[in-house]
């Protein structure tokens, strides 16, 4: 029972979400905000069929080193930061509505928010259970938001700036980067390790958020 609680854990995390949006912006349209959610539902598909690859060659779990830094960097933290970051670059930052970087921290954590509800429910019925699993499912909506504040950052640079591969790609590789030894931690059962890795996530995310207020798109 208490592990199928967590599966509320990201859908409180969005509720909270918009209804912070909706009292700092009463007359706001909130359409695309739910688009991206609905995204985040699309992308969990193909992740889970990724998923069941990585357990079918026997590369998830805590049999060896190599195989867990495959796992946790590129079958985790590079597939999963790739998929939301596909409809954020490619479909939400084209929007008018959208304006830079706070933007695209909102809408990168509605993506993640819809991924880990799905993904989430997935790994509780029907995944793969591995070393820290319990902690996975509990952790897995807000550290997956962290990671959606650093590629929405970035990626929301790109459109105020004039680089915007560099912003973006730098975006992408820093949030598979932290996603990465985010699972490895999990997988590595060190939990201290893990206790300090969350607090500097949250940390740099806190600080990016502050920086998003603050910065004005390139003159043309």
């Amino acid at each position: 029972m208490e592990r199928y609680s967590t599966l509320l854990i990201s859908p409180l995390l969005f509720i909270c979400l918009y209804f912070y949006l909706k009292y700092k912006y009463p007359k706001g349209e909130f359409r695309l905000l739910f688009m991206a959610v609905l995204y985040g539902f699309i992308i969990a598909l193909p992740l889970i069929a990724l998923d069941q690859a990585a357990h079918y060659f026997r590369i998830d779990g805590a049999r060896s080193l190599r195989r867990m830094i495959m796992y946790s960097f590129i079958f985790i933290g590079f597939a999963h930061e790739f998929f939301k970051f596909l409809p954020l670059h490619y479909d939400i930052t084209r929007r008018k509505i959208f304006g830079g970087a706070a933007d695209g921290i909102v809408y990168a954590m509605a993506i993640a928010l819809g991924l880990t509800t799905l993904f989430a429910i997935y790994y509780s019925f029907f995944g793969n259970h591995t070393e820290g699993d319990w902690l996975y499912l509990i952790t897995t909506g807000p550290m997956n938001a962290l990671f959606a504040v650093i590629l929405g950052f970035f990626t929301g640079m790109g459109k105020m700036r004039k680089n915007r591969f560099i912003d973006s790609m730098t975006g992408l590789g820093a949030a598979t980067f932290f996603h990465g030894v985010y699972r490895f931690t999990l997988l590595s059962n060190d939990v201290l390790f893990f206790a300090a890795f969350a607090a500097g996530t949250l940390l740099i995310a806190a600080i990016l958020i502050h920086r998003s207020k603050y910065i004005k798109p390139d003159s043309k």
